[in-house]
């Protein structure tokens, strides 16, 4: 197949992924009038249609269309062809026909078209690439110090009283307004509390079904950080109580939802605090290892090329350096598309994942075949500098 073919391909399915990430949004939004679901629906269905040059889905109909955004995607987007198969395993709802926490993440990063976005979805929704591209900009604007010091807060004090984190983001404070409150955010409040997650510190996704609830951190949930409300009642005034159902599901005490408890945007989180929580967890597990120098965004040539500079110095051999620059996308698809879309770099770099996306690696790395661009998981890397501090002459 053409290469031109390939990118035809490629845009066709995006295309229809757009399509029924939007129906699914429709679908399950229960303040949506009737009427405009099914005009919202059948709106999809025509792009879905369009997408495929066969006939193959022609004469899907609505009802068909509606059961196959339960299920896998392969039944719905147009044949991968020659292109490697990115969405055709994805479900876009769980088991309990609930909207994955991923699938606003998706359409940002595959960018679903403003317009699509202005009709169909929230206006919170529409800002959230213009949030991200704002965050990029000011952090650029930072001074070497600075960058590091707001890199840190990120990681430190993502969410919190007002008043606790004016004190920590200090002079910065002024400059980096991505805050909202937490009282604008239904979706992580349990009767007028909300809970950090006790990994990245951001509030968490209450999820009710039947007479279960749910609290869970949409980032770390696979890693453990799941709770069920416990039918112990903490008595007026208190926060529910919270039980753990995961094996990373430490004690968490919830906060009240008020105006004056504030939390970064979800872009500034999914894009600035995630990465940033992945460099230092790097960072820590190379701590102590012998021959080997961390330096967490070393500023240069620009503070924000590249996040750690790690060096093997082993008495009697050539330094070994590793520059590198941390992920946390959702999709491999659009991160392949920033990275190709970046000026090549002088020198290698290496692309750091979160370990759960080792699925993605190989996937990547042939993507940017031809440029100075390694990608590999965290473990991977550890396991490689460790390596490295062992040889001997």
């Amino acid at each position: 197949m053409a290469l031109t073919e390939c990118d035809d391909v490629r845009v066709r399915r995006e295309q229809a992924l757009t399509a029924c990430c939007l129906a699914v949004a429709a679908e399950t939004d229960a303040g949506l009038e009737s009427v405009r679901r099914a005009a919202m629906l059948m709106d999809c269905l025509g792009v879905l249609r369009a997408a495929h040059l066969s006939g193959r889905v022609v004469q899907l109909g609505m009802r068909e269309f509606r059961r196959g955004l339960h299920g896998p995607l392969a039944q719905l987007l147009p044949p991968p062809g020659d292109v490697d198969d990115r969405f055709g395993g994805l479900r876009l709802l769980d088991d309990a026909g609930l909207v994955r926490d991923a699938l606003e993440d998706l359409c940002r990063e595959h960018l679903v078209p403003q317009a699509a976005l202005d009709r169909h979805w929230s206006w919170a929704r529409v800002r959230a690439e213009q949030e991200e591209r704002r965050l990029y900009e000011v952090m650029r604007r930072l001074e070497p110090e600075e960058y590091r010091q707001a890199r840190a807060l990120l990681a430190e004090c993502p969410a919190g009283p007002l008043r606790t984190l004016r004190k920590r983001w200090d002079r910065l404070w002024m400059r980096f307004d991505f805050f909202e409150a937490v009282s604008d955010w239904p979706w992580c409040q349990l009767e007028g509390w909300w809970y950090p997650c006790p990994k990245c510190r951001w509030p968490m996704r209450v999820v009710e079904t039947g007479q279960e609830v749910e609290v869970r951190c949409e980032a770390h949930r696979a890693r453990g950080v799941h709770y069920r409300l416990s039918l112990e009642r903490g008595g007026h005034g208190v926060a529910p109580i919270l039980l753990g159902t995961g094996r990373a599901s430490e004690p968490v005490v919830g906060l009240p939802a008020s105006v004056d408890h504030l939390a970064l945007s979800r872009p500034v989180w999914r894009y600035g605090v995630l990465p940033t929580l992945l460099e230092i967890e790097l960072r820590d597990r190379l701590k102590g290892q012998a021959h080997v120098q961390v330096e967490m965004w070393p500023g240069e040539p620009r503070p924000d090329e590249y996040d750690l500079r790690i060096t093997v110095a082993v008495p009697g051999r050539p330094n070994r350096t590793w520059r590198v620059d941390a992920k946390d996308w959702a999709s491999a698809d659009a991160l392949a598309k920033a990275l190709l879309e970046r000026e090549p770099t002088r020198y290698a770099l290496y692309i750091v994942l979160p370990d759960h996306q080792a699925h993605e690696v190989a996937y990547l790395n042939t993507r940017l075949t031809g440029r100075r661009t390694k990608v590999l998981t965290l473990t991977r890397l550890v396991e490689q500098v460790k390596r490295a501090a062992r040889e001997t002459r």
